[in-house]
């Protein structure tokens, strides 16, 4: 594999990743990943939306968000949208470098990456947005954040093994139990506002945000979550919070987990996504 590290440095802010490069012409897809986990969540062998976006010849940065892998932590205020504004400057340096090989960029979020990659998809911009693809995110939760609110807004959770079953993965048959292990290395803890906030003003401010997205949206919510109730009806109420979008995609994936990528059915929402991106490579305005 091609796959590389790579550093954007912001000022005092230094955010990294991983990168494949990829055919001039292909849309730029950019993955914010969730809670727990850096950039390596979409790049577990056998599981890797990067190995699958670089067989259809798309270049592809995974970013680790502010506080995970080798990126600078935020200061002061841990949110969604001071996630997103740090990560603005650093998909704008991401456009920069590939500007001359590519139409636009393509955010794909899962779960925590997916709510901060709606916030990215209506802030302001430097660089060319052409559609969102966000997954294991939703506004109707099925968890309180009660006792999280009660510690140390400052610190941070290791999920357990246990916790990893119970809320990540779900039914046995859903997935092969190996790839908890191979998976180990996309794992980091997680800080406890950002639990905070997926579980409470997260839900509140969903529909507001969702009302300005102006890109085509692919969404997805696997049948067996462990946060969110997964219902057709509530897929499609997420889906029709996004009035401004020219066109929206909403389904719920049988067979998956909230960690859907690392499901038997992983490979097949991967081809979903990277079909939505083909849709939207047309020269950028």
């Amino acid at each position: 594999m091609s796959t590389q590290r790579i550093t954007l440095d912001l000022g005092e802010t230094r955010i990294t990743g991983i990168a494949e490069p990829g055919r001039p012409g292909m849309p730029l897809l950019v993955c914010i990943p969730g809670g727990g986990y850096n950039a390596t969540y979409f790049d577990v062998a056998g599981y890797s939306l990067v190995d699958a976006a670089r067989r259809e010849g798309f270049p592809v940065v995974s970013l680790d968000r502010p506080g995970y892998g080798g990126s600078t932590a935020l200061k002061g205020e841990v949110s969604f949208r001071r996630n997103a504004e740090v990560l603005q400057g650093a998909v704008a340096e991401l456009w920069r470098r590939n500007l001359s090989n590519v139409p636009g960029i393509v955010l794909v979020g899962h779960s925590i990456g997916g709510a901060i990659a709606l916030h990215l998809a209506v802030g302001d911009r430097t660089w060319p947005l052409l559609g969102v693809s966000v997954s294991g995110i939703h506004h109707e939760s099925q968890r309180s954040n009660d006792a999280l609110r009660s510690q140390p807004q400052n610190s941070s959770l290791e999920f357990s093994r246990e916790h990893l079953l119970r809320f990540m993965y779900g039914p046995e048959d859903t997935y092969d139990p190996g790839v908890l292990d191979i998976a180990k290395h996309a794992e980091s803890p997680v800080p406890i506002a950002e639990l905070v906030e997926v579980a409470g003003d997260w839900c509140g401010d969903f529909a507001g945000i969702a009302a300005r997205v102006e890109v085509p949206v692919h969404y997805g919510l696997a049948e067996h979550e462990g946060f969110w109730h997964s219902s057709d009806e509530s897929v499609a109420a997420f889906g029709k919070a996004f009035t401004a979008a020219p066109s929206v995609t909403a389904r719920r994936i049988l067979g998956g987990g909230h960690n859907i990528d690392h499901h038997y059915v992983g490979a097949g929402f991967h081809k979903e996504q990277l079909d939505f991106a083909k849709r939207l490579a047309t020269p950028a305005r």
